[in-house]
């Protein structure tokens, strides 16, 4: 009969370091090494085997919902296209749990997290973290993407004070201030493009991209208040866009801002058991000023 021994399986929580910022998670923690690779083939015999084109390390969470370090967690609101995101020095993500500590050496946010301005749930969804060769590394080093070290406290930073859940408006343009049904959604959309060099693999990656997709379901105004983003629009015309704003009263909560957004869809629902004011869905649109882009959008904490 074979035996097991129990110690050897390993659990535990973990802390995240990152940028001179420390985070927690709300669920648990996925560190994921993926190479990535080309087949060899045969016309007699098919594919014989796989060959490693390049090695990605990704890490991926939900911040546990402190207000805390938006400019880290949202660092692309007004970064250039076609910038480096990897910039010219390297960024360490830290994951330090009881039994190890991993280093990921040069490590850049590749999709921020959802926002969510409501009473009734935390503020952010998943981060995704994205390691690849560090400055100058040998891609035959594993050591030169990661390192696992001994492990540590995860200290004692956390503070459940920080975790702000708050009641939020939103004021379209001329329309509001008006509350949702349940809360604000606020996704965002990054488009990346990655820098190859044959026999190394992904060395960068540049920003190609930016998108915010707001959603909610407007109460308390009236069933036609939006109606004026449909009317006078000619097929190939531009929609119609105005400011928006999501905030709350609450120290410490959440101010979201865009200098423009344009109405996708909207809803009615005819129905005894929901509000007449279905889902609105905006989507975030880039402005200029004396031919300079704005910022598509700015998230800052209540002071």
């Amino acid at each position: 009969m074979p035996t097991f021994d129990r110690t050897t399986i390993v659990r535990g929580p973990c802390k995240i370091a990152y940028d001179t910022q420390t985070f927690y998670s709300k669920g648990g923690v996925v560190l994921t090494m993926t190479n990535s690779t080309f087949d060899k083939e045969t016309d007699a015999y098919g594919m014989v085997g796989k060959s490693k084109t390049d090695l990605q390390i990704v890490v991926e969470f939900e911040p546990v919902g402190e207000i805390e370090a938006l400019a880290v967690l949202f660092p692309y609101g007004n970064t250039a296209m076609g910038s480096s995101i990897y910039g010219s020095t390297d960024k360490a993500l830290v994951i330090t749990a009881a039994d190890a500590t991993y280093t990921i050496n040069n490590a850049a946010i590749t999709q921020m997290p959802s926002i969510r301005c409501t009473a009734n749930n935390t503020a952010f969804g998943s981060v995704q973290f994205t390691g690849l060769l560090d400055k100058g590394g040998d891609p035959v080093n594993l050591s030169d993407y990661y390192a696992v070290g001994a492990g540590g406290s995860i200290g004692t930073a956390f503070t459940p004070g920080t975790i702000i859940t708050a009641p939020y408006r939103a004021t379209l343009g001329s329309v509001g201030p008006f509350f949702s049904e349940a809360g604000f959604e606020i996704a965002f959309e990054l488009g990346l493009n990655p820098v190859v060099v044959d026999g190394i693999g992904t060395v960068d990656m540049s920003l190609q991209n930016l998108g915010a997709t707001i959603t909610c379901i407007p109460t308390g105004l009236a069933e036609n208040s939006f109606d004026g983003f449909f009317n006078g629009l000619d097929a190939g015309e531009d929609l119609a866009n105005s400011s928006l704003d999501i905030s709350t009263a609450t120290v410490g909560g959440l101010n979201f801002d865009c200098a423009a957004v344009q109405l996708i869809d909207f809803q009615k629902r005819f129905s005894p058991t929901d509000n007449r004011l279905g889902q609105l869905t905006l989507a975030a649109r880039r402005t200029f000023s004396t031919g300079n882009p704005v910022a598509l959008f700015t998230v800052a904490a209540v002071a």
